[in-house]
């Protein structure tokens, strides 16, 4: 493996696994991503997209994604009982925290509940979490990926996913 800064002017990150596996990462941008840890849905969000992709899966989806970060955050929240990001007027602020205590309220998992012990509650009780997960999906990605977005030349509006998804496929 070889990790190189190539070039005089510009930075060019470069990944080079066996010579075969070229990619390019703005390491600022990331940095950025991971740059304030008191907002755990990053943390959650990578951990989902990495056991996604160590499953072999090339293609997922965002109720995967979702899904996924629901089972990783079950056993900190209902165990622990930690909040992932604090408490506004009662209740909590974080998406993820309050999907998983919807989840308890609505299923009869215990704290210990295994993934697919999760994951099946999940799919049986879908409804009475798309609300909470549409949040989730509304809001986390865009956010994990806003310390890529100073490299555009417009600022994103915050307010649209639609545009924000607009001012995401610019950068392709």
């Amino acid at each position: 493996m070889l990790l190189s800064n190539e070039g005089d002017t510009d930075l060019d990150y470069t990944l080079r696994i066996d010579g075969k596996y070229h990619s390019t990462l703005y390491i600022e941008g990331f940095s950025q991503m991971m740059k304030s840890p008191s907002y755990s849905y990053k943390f959650y969000w990578l951990e989902a997209i990495v056991n996604i992709i160590s499953e072999g899966k090339e293609k997922t989806t965002f109720d995967e994604i979702i899904d996924e970060m629901i089972s990783n955050a079950w056993y900190t929240v209902n165990e622990f009982h930690i909040h992932l990001s604090g408490i506004v007027m009662g209740e909590a602020r974080d998406g993820i925290e309050r999907a998983v205590v919807l989840l308890k309220k609505i299923s009869d998992l215990p704290a210990n509940a295994s993934k697919t012990e999760i994951k099946n509650k999940i799919k049986i009780h879908n409804d009475e979490l798309k609300e909470a997960k549409l949040q989730l999906t509304k809001m986390v990605p865009y956010r994990a990926l806003a310390g890529f977005f100073e490299k555009g030349d417009e600022h994103p509006d915050w307010k649209s996913v639609n545009r924000l998804v607009s001012y995401i496929k610019a950068f392709d």
